[in-house]
């Protein structure tokens, strides 16, 4: 059960650097790509690992959540080449995590 704690904080410590991430790439300030590459790794990596272990009837909402991962990769590599086009990555992300949350519930 501890496994479980520490992968949700990892989890949602990877999302707030991904936000922060985000939020100093849309600001300009220096050492965006570091904090947003810090938190798309172990948000990849649990959405990697949630495919693993899921049930069949879930396998589907998290190879999604997979697919958002890899936008949010894709971002990464943008915003270290310093192309303008990050923000759609970010966006694809946002709209494939929004359909997932949605269909969680159902």
């Amino acid at each position: 059960m501890k496994i479980y704690r520490l992968l949700s904080v990892l989890y949602y410590a990877g999302l707030f650097l991904v936000l922060a991430g985000t939020l100093m790439q849309l600001t300009d300030t220096h050492g965006a790509f570091p904090v947003f590459t810090a938190g798309v790794v172990p948000v990849a990596g649990i959405r990697l690992y949630n495919v693993i272990i899921s049930a069949p009837q879930k396998r589907r909402i998290n190879v999604i959540l997979v697919v958002s991962a890899l936008a949010l990769t894709a971002t990464s590599v943008a915003i270290y080449h310093h192309r303008s086009y990050w923000i759609l990555f970010i966006a694809i992300a946002a709209v494939l995590d929004g359909y997932a949350g949605f269909r969680r519930e159902s």
